[in-house]
């Protein structure tokens, strides 16, 4: 049996995209005062490596037509919200 899109979502992995964590990472950094272009000369293979992985996530959802298979999926109410 082929599982639904909610189903497969449930059964992945939960992770964050590499490219969106290094982001993350480097506003620390400027936040903190700690970026420079030391740093960054120092960090440019990392961050490289990060947007190839997450270029690669994308391309994997993109393959799998998973956004596709979820904006046309049937809604299903599970709860109804108070005051409704």
């Amino acid at each position: 049996m082929k599982m639904t899109p909610l189903e497969s979502l449930i059964n992945a992995p939960e992770e964050v995209n590499p490219a969106l964590s290094m982001c993350r990472k480097l506003q620390r950094l400027e936040l903190s005062g700690e970026l420079d272009s030391a740093t960054m000369k120092e960090m440019a293979n990392a961050i490289e490596l990060a947007i190839s992985k997450g270029t690669d996530d994308v391309k994997a959802v993109e393959r799998e037509r998973t956004k596709e298979r979820l904006l046309n999926s049937r809604s299903i109410a599970g709860a109804i919200p108070m005051g409704f």
